[in-house]
């Protein structure tokens, strides 16, 4: 089954905020066995909402519109809804109910631009939202199915997971579907595509296989579907997944779709690998993704951002002969800078990083994008170099994530679905 995505607001249009809930909402959908055959970004308009919602019901039997549903005079939604569907509105209690005590909670008066957002198209079916003022509608006439939720990202996930999700598999016979993911680094999408080739032929026609490539990151997710009693035995997908695995060994990161630095600071967790890092062309970025894993700080104590030559030598023990000598992006300051944390901060490992991420400083010897990454641990280290690609905020995330493979090469880590 396919579905499209009208997003509503000007503000979208010039760039002012940026359009995650269609991407959240392709990854939900397609979990289900729902597929985005368009997105559709309009304007505050009646005439640009209208136009979008025909031109949509002309194509899919399944349209997810979001934004315009705040108490504002721009938010026009639910005024062109009635329009479309030729009904007036009706007042929803159970929602005045949930305004006013939300209101009452936060200390705030409720005033009659609040109340209005009680007043709903009368043939629409009140989709609550229990996180946020506006909830969402649900039309169905026809056969043909439109959901109005508000454009807050939170109000979205809360919406579709709560209440939109479980409509649409009552309304909709839709297939069973499954989904194995791996994370690989390191390796080009093309690359693996070739050494894929057989695996991907062998597959049955229920079985795909999709390549999601992000900063020297590809995810490979093999998707079983599966339309009520098709063939297809069950366990088809886990035997087609371990084959994925042997066809790569010495490329898979970690097994399910999940950031590789979440799983890293998982596995450092578990096996009490404290740890730090001393980063130059990285600024900290490092560090700022592997800390976000819940209890981090038990094996964290700190890290140092040295960008200056001088930090290098007077916080981390770097020898000026080195920098002089190498310079500061060279593999013996990688390695001085390694070494100098991990003593400075008495952990068990460390992660040091030093290049050039631009957009200027770069030579021909050394060009934008060239970067040394140091790991170290008590029982030996690893230096390599880089050449990577793409702007300032590219390269900096293709070097975390080459900073994370590193890491992985050095500590002979598992493959695991959990760290």
């Amino acid at each position: 089954m396919q579905a499209e995505i009208i997003t509503i607001g000007d503000e979208l249009l010039i760039g002012q905020t940026i359009d995650t809930n269609s991407a959240y909402l392709g990854q939900q959908l397609g979990s289900i066995g729902i597929s985005i055959a368009r997105k559709t970004a309009v304007s505050d308009k009646e005439s640009a909402i209208l136009s979008a919602v025909a031109e949509s019901f002309s194509r899919v039997d399944l349209v997810i519109m979001t934004g315009g549903l705040g108490p504002t005079k721009d938010d026009i939604t639910k005024k062109t809804l009635c329009q479309y569907y030729q009904c007036g509105y009706r007042r929803d209690e159970a929602v005045l109910a949930h305004l006013e005590a939300l209101f009452a909670s936060r200390g705030r008066l409720m005033l009659e631009t609040n109340q209005v957002q009680a007043d709903l198209p009368a043939l629409c079916e009140t989709l609550h939202n229990a996180v946020g003022t506006a909830p969402g509608m649900w039309f169905d006439q026809a056969g043909k199915v439109l959901v109005s939720m508000p454009g807050v990202p939170g109000e979205v996930y809360h919406l579709t997971e709560e209440r939109v999700i479980p409509k649409l598999k009552v309304k909709f016979p839709l297939p069973t579907v499954e989904h194995r993911t791996l994370v690989t680094l390191q390796k080009a999408e093309s690359l693996l595509s070739r050494q894929l080739e057989s695996f991907e032929a062998s597959l049955p026609p229920h079985l795909s296989l999709a390549y999601l490539p992000s900063f020297n990151m590809v995810k490979l997710r093999l998707s079983q579907v599966q339309q009520g009693d098709a063939v297809g035995s069950e366990g088809d997908i886990d035997l087609y997944f371990d084959r994925l695995q042997q066809a790569i060994p010495e490329d898979v990161f970690c097994l399910g779709d999940i950031d590789p630095a979440l799983y890293l600071s998982n596995y450092l967790i578990k096996n009490q690998i404290s740890f730090t890092t001393a980063e130059s062309c990285t600024g900290g970025w490092v560090a700022h993704r592997l800390m976000q894993a819940p209890g981090i700080s038990a094996v964290y104590p700190g890290s140092m951002v040295a960008y200056a030559n001088e930090i290098k030598s007077a916080e981390l023990g770097v020898d000026p002969e080195i920098i002089a000598t190498h310079g500061a992006v060279s593999e013996a300051c990688a390695l001085a800078m390694a070494s100098g944390v991990r003593r400075k901060f008495g952990v068990d490992l460390a992660i040091a990083t030093t290049g050039v991420a631009g957009p200027g400083g770069g030579t021909k010897e050394k060009p934008v994008g060239f970067v040394y990454i140091a790991v170290a641990t008590q029982n030996g280290e690893l230096c390599k170099s880089f050449r990577l690609i793409g702007n300032r905020e590219q390269i900096i995330q293709r070097t975390s994530n080459a900073a994370l493979w590193m890491v992985k090469q050095l500590l002979k880590m598992p493959t695991d679905s959990a760290a």
